[in-house]
């Protein structure tokens, strides 16, 4: 399933301009996902398998990713590179695609889903979030694609749970975007998710919603 967090043209700490927030995003409303992850994302790579028993391995990202970002944007569909990037594009520069590549594991952050084909590694998924602002470290954006053919397998609520519980454990509080009043997706995502949030109006037909990322209650 898709759904799309725009960011306009905010222009990041880094000087990148990050174009969405939350964009393509696997929607699932079960019971026992309404619960999101405490544990921090281990160092090194880690297997999980999907719910149509698809296997593939969740990472940091590497600045050597940056070609791999590229060749995932080309198989976007249409409508996933518009709600991606709330617009139509043709590509994804390789100067942009360089700069998301390389974070610095603390104020910017991503995780990449990656499955081997024809002995090549192939980025299948991505999902990354950035502090607003030199002045404000506890206030995140945040972004995640998942290519068109592994949506509605709970690729995208994986990412997103082990981004929440990373962005956590580095004095990140709260993820902030503003959502189209038709997004209804990713609506019923931030509703689902256990997570207190707030919303106001800041034009017409556009939200900000703010998600705070409250430690899971101990048991």
């Amino acid at each position: 399933m898709i759904a799309g967090w725009k960011s306009g043209s905010h222009m990041s700490s880094s000087g990148e301009t990050l174009p969405s927030i939350m964009s393509i995003l696997e929607m699932t409303c079960l019971e026992n996902e309404k619960q999101y992850v405490s544990a921090v994302h281990p160092e090194g790579p880690e297997t999980v398998t999907l719910r149509d028993g698809t296997t593939v391995t969740v990472r940091p990202i590497r600045p050597d990713d940056a070609s791999r970002l590229q060749a995932l944007f080309t198989r976007l569909s249409p409508e996933s590179i518009f709600f991606r990037f709330l617009g139509h594009r043709k590509e994804l520069p390789y100067v942009e695609a360089e700069a998301q590549a390389n974070v610095d594991y603390r104020t910017r952050m991503s995780l990449v889903a990656t499955r081997e084909q024809c002995r090549e590694e192939n980025v299948i998924a991505v999902t990354r979030y950035e502090v607003i602002g030199p002045g404000v470290h506890d206030v995140a954006e945040a972004a995640i694609v998942v290519e068109d053919r592994f949506q509605g397998q709970g690729l995208g609520t994986l990412l997103l749970k082990r981004l929440v519980a990373y962005a956590r454990t580095h004095g990140i509080r709260a993820f902030q975007a503003a959502v189209y009043h038709n997004n209804a997706q990713i609506i019923r995502f931030i509703q689902c998710s256990g997570l207190p949030f707030e919303r106001k109006r800041i034009e017409s037909g556009v939200w900000e919603f703010r998600v705070k990322l409250e430690a899971e209650p101990a048991h």
